[in-house]
């Protein structure tokens, strides 16, 4: 049979086994029962006795053999025969085990048991970390799967589905019976809960003696009932010793409730901003007494006012799930963190606030789908109607019923009624504005009733009462839950604080009766709590949680740990201070390798803190890290105990923990590049890590050593008017000489033969420089900047501002009129030309110039500009961007020229800052024409303040105050920018929302100039198809709402690394190349994708990359201890530089303040030139000082977008290989890329991406399958 079956084909062989799985199916199909019992009986026997004749060689061969084969047919299988196999198994085993008798059970289980362990006890270490990491796997996600029925649900909520009894959310009646004191408990709570598992001994209650059982009962008589309304104020007037007021008692933050432990856990609220930015909701959780599970365990008669231990217990469990489905079945998106605390209405009800964080951000476009502020379809979702009328409805208060408990002053302190609002817009205070629609907009009424002082009575209430809501929360909990969506860091302050602030407290005091002293002699700061309350903490239900933990360290000076001694432990405690956090991390760093790469807040991530030993041990869970064995990760945090700057050197030692990684000892941590520093403070001044009036010295030697004197002069006047030194004339005095070297050295040269040295007057003529400078850059002599008043000839003060608006060149500008004018094209030259008219007939009004990219917009504004100053008058060039304003003759920003305010969006009626009688003013009242560019930009608020300005200037109630303003751009691109912004809240930014916007003359260019000037056919194809994009008029598909990118419209790339080489190529050779720098950059929606391409471009350049840290400092020291350093470096708002700023040399660079406009502006591009620790060398890329190099100074930054003010101090620049799409408008590109993995979130952001190059040969674009999302708002086109 050998010989026969080795000479088979595989086709034979195929053939033969197939017609023996055959005959085999057909015998067994034909066999009764007890065949089949016989045949398997017979079939193991034979089996096992084949198996016990083996030898352990044997044995291993059939084993590896079988594996094989199994392997082999396992690979082949499709996924549905795998699935098909797999619930096969599970069946058979179900069934196997089914029939198993008590005894069979316990023998297969203790045989599995020996195996296991003999299996365990072979394994190698390696093994056992792969095992344990596998089990780790394995569990997670069969926990994660049993809650992933409700993955995002909150995003797609369905009226139609019954959530409210899945086994996940219902709690159930309470069912377990406690085997050792026969309590009822519900399936969720503690098993010991009770009677700690039979320790605490509870004797059975008596029955109360007559009369009282009847006065308890509460229900017999009036007695009774009065009885039981007046029992507690003999125990309430009673209470309390008064021989113990005046003592001194702290209560430490261990002490739960205590003031101390409120501030930790908002600090540890705060250590979670730091590392995971703003919270995305706050949700307020509240209890409901009528809750069918309260209801149901009432015993007859009884109220639930009766039972706060059954109020207290379900709250619990409701709590439970709620924290459930939020971070375990995500039904807002994965979870990175939480945290809750309980507190106790004035009912004495509890509920809670919550913070969630999420990994994935909430956009505001989705805000609608999760959160609604209106009243439900009743004949939709007739169920949840019921719910938010219930328990969602504030009030009614105001107008209504001023009596109600939340008017104060007239007003009602929670801000209703709300306003009727069409769309979800941005709030000033941090939180959206909701939709909130008009019956006659499509929102619903409700009738409801209400109690009016002693009466009750039905009122019609509409969207304006409702209370935030989240309809599938509202839905399964049928309660009162405020869900909130936390849109930016200003609501940081307020709920991190509110969310941990306590109980109630209440002021008293004690006088003593029938004396004329003081009426009150003292006062004691009191809590209470309620009867609920008070059976929380007797349950030891936690008032607090959190995930992850956070990890407390401690912090203090050598020898200056807190110590508690007794009389027997005095001196052990004096010889051997305890050790603490601290210094057992200095001991870890001392024997741990990697302990040494760690700062102090990192090292609870890799290691636990074990208090019986007092050391840090290493993780034996979580994920490994790579490169380093046996080290463990968690997403534990730390954070270092806060100290006020006022306990200086404990303060800076803080500080220090924060910077160096890895210290040994306080000695090594006061150690700086070899030199032990005599105190902690010295150890920072040497970091660089204090702002000190030395630093602007520093600067000042640093660039004096290797500039000229007017570039000195340049950044010495920067210096005097954006950082503010404390002692200017002193830096005057230090670097007098090297300000006017320039200035000997011509005195020299015009007279060889004397031996001239630094003279007064000569000195004299630099202060008349930098007071010309001064006054340019920001209308300020030196005077008022704490410098000498020059000698100088009194001219007016408004001829200077005249003279820098009329002193043009005529020669100059009659050779440019007369050289372009020829040049305009029909279409501009009859914007041209109606713009003429309107200013010589003095006709005034707001003209639109509706210029897309390439129509020539830049060249007829520069031709207009000159057309005017040629007559010696005043024409003003204005941009609402830095780079913008640079492309103007005579150009600046709109914000420096017209003196907008800053806070434009949160003044009702703002004014530009130019007062009558000034040089600014006479400039405005002469001016003929007043030019703003890329004005879609704007805000509504700065054209209405320039209106406002003009009519109040110029005496003159027309429109502008009878001035041409003429508008330039193209609302095809960004609208104004409004952080977490949404369509709404753009929209109603944009000028078009203007009460001014319906008297504007609007002019259009349209032919595009490469393509008329040149014939270029693709650049006209590419701009035709740019116009589309900008439109809206590519179609996106229905089902996902992305666009497919054209072809022929650019170079699709399929990965980063790709478009990283298609931008910048051969960037090793080639970034010495100013021109090939500033012609490229890759463009993306969100700074995180910019910051790390910028960071992996710049690793491609040769050299040592140079990091600086910034100074971050509340400006009001009292609040230093709310808003320790470190969480100020974990802010970036808008604008700003980041803490950590990583250069190297000949990296490109983006300025992010107007320091010396229009040479430096805000989006100026420049070249790193070299790196000095005070100051940056750079050469300008862009603009009108192409080619210079300038210096650029850290400069202290306060934004205006955070609830507190806190001043960063750093270099006013970010890498430029890659910017912000926003940041990118303006800016004219050779050649560039668009990182679109996160698609563009506002209108016209891929439109001006695109832009940004004349022709599809040089844009690259990386979109997943090259589709990506097109965001057109129509209304901003019409």
């Amino acid at each position: 049979m050998a010989a026969s079956r080795a000479a088979e084909t595989p086709e034979q062989a195929s053939n033969r086994l197939e017609e023996q799985r055959t005959r085999q199916a057909a015998s067994r199909a034909a066999e009764t029962p007890e065949q089949t019992t016989t045949r398997l009986e017979e079939q193991r026997t034979r089996q096992a006795a084949s198996r016990a004749a083996e030898t352990a060689e044997q044995t291993t061969i059939r084993n590896t053999d079988k594996l094989t084969r199994q392997a082999v047919s396992r690979a082949a299988e499709t996924p549905e025969q795998t699935t098909t196999r797999l619930e096969e198994q599970r069946t058979r085993q179900a069934a196997s085990r089914a029939a198993e008798t008590a005894q069979q059970t316990t023998t297969r289980l203790e045989e599995q048991r020996i195996r296991q362990a003999a299996s365990r006890a072979a394994e190698s270490s390696e093994q056992q970390q792969v095992r344990r990491e596998e089990d780790r796997r394995r569990r997670s996600n069969s926990r994660a799967s049993r809650w992933s029925f409700m993955e995002r649900e909150a995003f797609q909520y369905d009226p139609t589905k019954n959530y409210d009894n899945h086994p996940q959310l219902y709690i159930g009646r309470m069912t377990e019976i406690c085997s050792c004191c026969d309590a009822l408990k519900w399936s969720g709570e503690a098993p010991g809960m009770c009677c700690s598992n039979g320790k605490v001994k509870l004797p059975s209650l008596r029955q109360p003696p007559e009369p009282l059982e009847s006065l308890m009962s509460g229900t017999t008589t009036t007695t009774s009932k009065h009885f039981l309304e007046n029992i507690r104020k003999d125990a309430i007037a009673n209470d309390g010793n008064a021989d113990t007021l005046g003592q001194l008692v702290i209560l430490p933050s261990t002490f739960t409730g205590s003031l101390r432990h409120m501030h930790e856990y908002t600090q540890d609220a705060m250590t979670y901003v730091r590392n995971y930015g703003r919270p995305d909701l706050f949700v307020t959780f509240t209890c409901n007494p009528t809750w069918e599970e309260v209801q149901e365990e009432l015993l007859d008669g009884q109220n639930p006012s009766d039972r706060h231990d059954l109020l207290a217990r379900v709250f619990k469990q409701k709590l439970i799930k709620l924290m459930n489905i939020i971070t375990k079945s995500h039904v807002f998106g994965p979870t990175q963190c939480w945290m809750y605390s309980i507190e106790w209405q004035k009912r004495g009800l509890p509920h809670s606030h919550i913070l969630i964080w999420l990994k994935d951000k909430i956009k505001p476009d989705e805000i609608d789908s999760v959160i609604s502020a209106e009243l439900p379809d009743r004949q939709q979702d007739p169920r949840l109607f019921q719910v938010i009328v219930k328990n969602m409805i504030h009030g009614p208060c105001g107008s209504i019923n001023p009596g109600s408990s939340c008017m104060k002053d007239g007003k009602c302190t929670k801000r209703y009624p709300r306003q009727l609002i069409q769309d979800t817009q941005t709030g000033e205070d941090g939180y959206p504005l909701y939709r909130r629609r008009s019956p006659e907009d499509g929102g619903f009424k409700a009738r409801i009733k209400t109690k009016f002082g002693n009466s009750i009575q039905e009122i019609e209430i509409d969207n304006k009462w409702v209370v935030p809501y989240c309809p599938l929360l509202s839905r399964i909990f049928q309660v009162h839950i405020n869900v909130e969506y936390c849109n930016s860091v200003k609501s940081i302050k307020y709920i991190c604080k509110y969310v941990n602030k306590g109980s109630d407290q209440a002021m008293f005091g004690f006088g003593k009766d029938g004396t004329t002293v003081d009426e009150v002699e003292q006062y004691q700061l009191g809590r209470y709590i309620s009867s609920n309350e008070a059976v929380w903490r007797i349950l030891d239900f936690s008032i607090h949680e959190r995930h992850p933990t956070v990890v407390h360290l401690a912090v203090h000076l050598e020898n200056g740990q807190r110590v508690y001694f007794t009389e027997d432990n005095l001196h052990e405690r004096i010889n051997e201070p305890p050790k603490t956090t601290l210094t057992a991390f200095f001991l870890l760093c001392q024997k741990d390798e990697f302990a040494r790469t760690l700062l102090y807040c990192d090292v609870p991530k890799f290691y636990t803190w074990n208090a019986s030993e007092k050391a840090f041990k290493r993780r034996v869970q979580g994920t490994s890290v790579p490169g380093y064995r046996n080290i463990r990760a968690t997403n534990a945090l730390g954070r270092v105990y806060t100290v006020h700057p006022n306990n200086f050197e404990c303060f800076f030692l803080r500080l220090l923990l924060h910077t160096i990684r890895g210290p040994t000892s306080f000695e090594a941590l006061r150690t700086v590049n070899g030199r032990k520093c005599a105190t902690f403070r010295e150890a920072c001044q040497l970091l660089d890590l204090l702002e000190d009036g030395t630093q602007w010295n520093a600067t000042m030697t640093e660039a004096a050593a290797i500039q000229s004197p007017s570039q000195l002069r340049n950044l010495f006047i920067i210096l005097l008017l954006v950082c503010g030194p404390s002692n200017p004339g002193k830096l005057w005095e230090s670097y007098k000489e090297s300000l006017t070297e320039d200035i000997l050295i011509k005195a020299r040269r015009e007279n060889p033969g004397l031996a001239l040295n630094y003279t007064p007057d000569m000195f004299n003529q630099t202060l008349i420089i930098l007071e010309d400078k001064a006054l340019a850059m920001a209308g300020k002599d030196l005077k008022q900047l704490g410098l000498p008043t020059p000698l100088r000839t009194l001219g007016d003060r408004l001829t200077r501002e005249i003279l820098r608006e009329t002193s043009y060149d005529l020669n100059d500008l009659n050779e440019y009129i007369s050289t372009n004018e020829p040049l305009l094209l029909p279409d501009q030259k009859a914007a041209y030309n109606t713009i003429l008219d309107r200013i010589n007939r003095k006709a005034g009004g707001i003209i639109f110039l509706d210029a897309p990219g390439g129509t020539g917009k830049t060249f007829v504004i520069n031709l207009l500009l000159a057309k005017i100053r040629r007559k010696s008058e005043i024409a003003i060039a204005v941009a609402s961007s830095g780079i913008a304003a640079t492309l103007l003759h005579g150009g600046r920003t709109a914000h420096s020229t017209l003196k907008l305010p800053l806070n434009l969006t949160q003044c009702e009626t703002p004014l530009c800052n130019i007062s009558k009688g000034t040089g600014e003013a006479k400039v405005l009242q002469e001016c003929k024409l007043i030019v703003w560019d890329e004005c879609t930009m704007a805000h509504r608020n700065a054209l209405e303040a320039l209106d406002r300005t003009l009519q109040d200037l110029r005496d003159n109630g027309k429109l502008m105050g009878g001035a041409i303003l003429l508008l330039a751009g193209d609302f095809r691109q960004t609208l104004p920018v409004i952080p977490k912004g949404t369509m709404a809240d753009e929209l109603k930014a944009c000028l078009k929302a203007s009460y001014l916007w319906r008297h504007v003359h609007k002019l259009e260019l349209k032919t595009n100039m490469r393509v008329h000037l040149q014939g270029d056919v693709a650049a006209g194809q590419f701009a035709q198809q740019l116009l589309n994009l900008g439109d809206g008029k590519i179609v996106a598909d229905p089902t996902n709402g992305l666009i497919t990118i054209p072809n022929n419209f650019c170079n699709i790339v399929d990965s980063i690394e790709t478009l990283k080489t298609s931008v910048f190529p051969d960037i090793r050779r080639c970034f010495n190349d100013h021109k090939w720098l500033c012609e490229r950059a890759i463009l993306a929606p969100k700074n995180d994708s910019v910051n790390t391409i910028n960071l992996q471009i710049q690793q491609q350049l040769p050299g040592v990359d140079i990091s600086y840290k910034s100074i971050d400092t509340v400006v009001d020291i009292d609040q230093a201890v709310q808003y320790p350093t470190e969480f100020l470096n974990s802010l970036e708002p808008p604008g700003m530089p980041p803490h950590s700023l990583v250069l190297k040399v000949g990296s490109p660079i983006i300025l992010l303040r107007n320091l010396d406009a229009p040479r430096l502006c805000n989006g100026t591009r420049l070249c790193v030139k070299s790196l000095m620790p005070h100051v940056i060398e750079a050469t300008i890329l862009t603009g009108c000082a192409k080619g210079e190099d300038v210096f650029i100074p850290r400069i202290p930054m306060i934004p205006n977008d955070i609830p507190f003010e806190f001043k960063r101090l750093q270099f006013p620049v970010r890498l430029a290989f890659a910017m912000s799409i926003n940041k990118a408008q303006g800016q004219s590109l050779k050649v560039a890329g668009i990182h679109l993995e996160t698609p563009c979130f506002s209108h016209g952001q891929l439109y001006v991406a695109c832009s940004r190059v004349g022709t599809g040969k040089n844009l690259y674009i990386f979109a997943l399958d090259g589709q990506t999302r097109n965001i057109v708002y129509r209304t901003a086109l019409q």
